[in-house]
């Protein structure tokens, strides 16, 4: 039995009016279930969103102080870096003043 065949036996049996009525009762269903299958969706999806948000920010947070980790231990060893850096600097620069003071000497030896 078709669409149309059964539109027609339902026309004799309830009338034009009665068949109009009768759709738009179904199509009111139709569009309230419609809504509420969007709204469970929606509230799905929000659910699932902000689960997933939830663990990105706490992989964020993981990289972030993994991050902070790698900052410090770059400090410490720049720290250690920078003492060695004044070590040599002092070294350089008394063994200048002694090479100086060795000419000095010489020259102030060949003056007299």
């Amino acid at each position: 039995m078709g669409k149309l065949s059964a539109l027609n036996v339902l026309k004799e049996k309830l009338g034009e009016d009665g068949v109009n009525a009768l759709l738009e009762v179904v199509e009111e269903e139709r569009r309230r279930t419609r809504e509420d299958l969007f709204q469970v969706l929606e509230e799905r999806f929000d659910r699932r969103l902000a689960e997933e948000i939830g663990k990105l920010r706490a992989e964020v947070h993981k990289e972030i102080a993994k991050v902070w980790n790698e900052i410090g231990k770059l400090r410490a060893e720049m720290q250690g870096m920078r003492a060695d850096i004044i070590k040599w600097m002092f070294i350089f620069w008394v063994s200048q003043l002694l090479a100086l003071s060795g000419i000095i000497f010489t020259i102030l030896r060949f003056v007299r």
